[in-house]
């Protein structure tokens, strides 16, 4: 298995050096060999440079060597990586692209193809999505518990693949999801694979999501991805106009990619997938600025990926 040595020297450029070392080793070992385990390597030192290039604020210099080198090439045989870099609805993550996590089925790639497809989507980043998913799926299962019927709020909810996750409803009416997202079709697609669950769509973004004069308040309002992409004034105020949506010891759950998270450097360098990280102590930061009154939580799943808020609203006095 590829291995790199643990330090970097902290001269001056250092890490753009060992950058290009990095990525003609990964390149010559994978044209050699094309193996799942050598891109999960290099994804691991590639973290740890890209960490240095931001510290040293020359992302641009970290993306420009990534995508000058031929290792940019082989990536892009991985379906998945290719429409994060090619971005067919406008951003990288979109519900199709995480369908290749959700719902894996044979793909049309070269052997280095799916070697690449089998890490991009397979190991620890893939996982984590898959325990997103895992995660709201429960969620909605305990709201289903204990109310009905229940009223849920799924914001930015692509194709909402944690329907695949519980056990539907016996009566339609006692599940209602109000689904918000700006894509269209998107949404089209969750009412196609959910017949049998009673969705209610909304064609809107977050921000504007007052705006869409939503019929009730709701036991379980969450977002999955959205908050990767937003800044710390529109998450604030996401947050702020959410948690307001709740009912009493309603829950409002946020995830977000950590700083540390496994895939970072790989996501910037060759598929042009920029996110905004946070962890635990940045979700609660702006969650108590959000709702000062508000019980709150925060974790991250067991790879130690993706950061997760919990914010529940408390009962009336």
């Amino acid at each position: 298995m590829l291995s790199y040595d643990l330090q970097i020297s902290s001269e001056p450029g250092a890490w753009q050096q060992e950058l290009q070392l990095t990525l003609d080793r990964a390149f010559d070992s994978f044209c050699i060999a094309p193996s799942p385990e050598i891109i999960d390597a290099l994804a691991v030192r590639l973290g740890e440079i890209f960490d240095l290039a931001v510290g040293d604020d020359h992302l641009a210099v970290f993306k420009a060597i990534c995508k000058a080198h031929p290792l940019a090439q082989l990536v892009l045989e991985d379906p998945y990586a290719r429409r994060a870099v090619e971005k067919p609805r406008g951003y990288a993550g979109d519900a199709v692209m995480l369908d290749y996590i959700y719902r894996p089925g044979p793909i049309a790639a070269s052997p280095v193809g799916m070697a690449m497809h089998a890490a991009t989507t397979g190991l620890s980043s893939g996982k984590s999505i898959l325990w997103r998913r895992d995660y709201l799926a429960r969620q909605i299962g305990g709201a289903m518990e204990r109310m009905h019927p229940t009223h849920v709020l799924a914001v930015a909810s692509g194709h909402m693949r944690e329907l695949d996750a519980i056990a539907p409803p016996p009566n339609r009416d006692m599940l209602d999801i109000t689904a918000v997202d700006l894509d269209q079709a998107s949404l089209t697609e969750c009412l196609t694979s959910y017949p049998g669950i009673h969705i209610r769509p909304v064609n809107s973004s977050a921000v504007t999501i007052r705006r869409a004069k939503l019929p009730e308040t709701f036991h379980l309002a969450y977002c999955a991805g959205l908050f990767d992409y937003l800044n710390d004034a529109t998450a604030e105020f996401v947050l702020a106009q959410l948690y307001r949506q709740l009912l009493p010891s309603g829950l409002l759950c946020v995830a977000n990619f950590t700083p540390d998270n496994h895939g970072r450097g790989f996501m910037e360098g060759f598929m042009d997938w920029s996110l905004i990280l946070r962890d635990e102590q940045d979700l609660l930061r702006l969650a108590k600025a959000a709702a000062p009154g508000a019980a709150l939580a925060a974790f991250r799943d067991p790879y130690g990926n993706i950061a997760y808020l919990e914010m529940r609203r408390p009962w009336s006095k």
